[in-house]
């Protein structure tokens, strides 16, 4: 027997009392579900590279295997960071290309005050799903605001915190636990929690 829908909606009523009406949809056998599509993340740092020099990898020392050394590592006299200048010296690095060190997302990039100068911050999110976070210090020129930031993509000069230092990059790794996440904070401090060695980090990651 064929009901219409006035019928049925009838019929349902007047059994209700006696054993209930349900409706439910079956899906026709044979129809396909679409996948949600996968949610991937332009800005996930799968990769580091040095913030100067041309993406090779970069020794510590003052030789004659890049045009880079570190000044003042990472630890040495309570130091968060790590200094980058050129091996010919002086201030032949200012204005030299920094460049992003992984894919992400630039959350500051402003003057912070006497000591530093211009600074830029960069959250990175791991494969893992952690984030850290690489600061850049002591520019002369910010050239990217707040917002998505790729692998070797320029986003300053190296400067000397306007007039402070002789010219060369500060560089920072932090982790989630850094109590100066997000800011410039000091720079130096005998407690190292929340920061990590930049070249063993980026060395592990390339």
């Amino acid at each position: 027997m064929v009901l219409s829908r006035g019928r049925f909606v009838s019929v349902c009523f007047s059994f209700v009392l006696l054993a209930g009406c349900s409706y439910s949809y079956r899906q026709p056998v044979g129809s396909i579900v679409p996948s949600p599509t996968p949610v991937t993340s332009r800005t996930l740092a799968d990769r580091f590279s040095f913030p100067v020099g041309d993406g090779a990898i970069l020794t510590q020392a003052k030789d004659n295997k890049d045009d880079w050394y570190n000044a003042l590592e990472f630890g040495e006299n309570a130091h968060l960071g790590e200094d980058w200048n050129k091996n010919t010296g002086g201030n032949t690095d200012c204005g030299e290309p920094v460049y992003a060190a992984a894919n992400g997302v630039v959350t500051y990039a402003a003057d912070a005050g006497v000591g530093w100068g211009n600074v830029i911050i960069v959250e990175h999110t791991l494969p893992s799903g952690d984030k850290v976070q690489t600061l850049y210090g002591h520019l002369i020129e910010i050239q990217k605001s707040v917002g998505e930031v790729k692998i070797r993509e320029q986003i300053g000069k190296v400067g000397n915190a306007n007039g402070r230092y002789p010219c060369h990059l500060h560089f920072e790794i932090r982790t989630a636990n850094c109590p100066d996440w997000n800011k410039a904070g000091g720079g130096y401090a005998n407690d190292k929690t929340g920061w990590t060695d930049p070249s063993d980090f980026i060395y592990g990651r390339r």
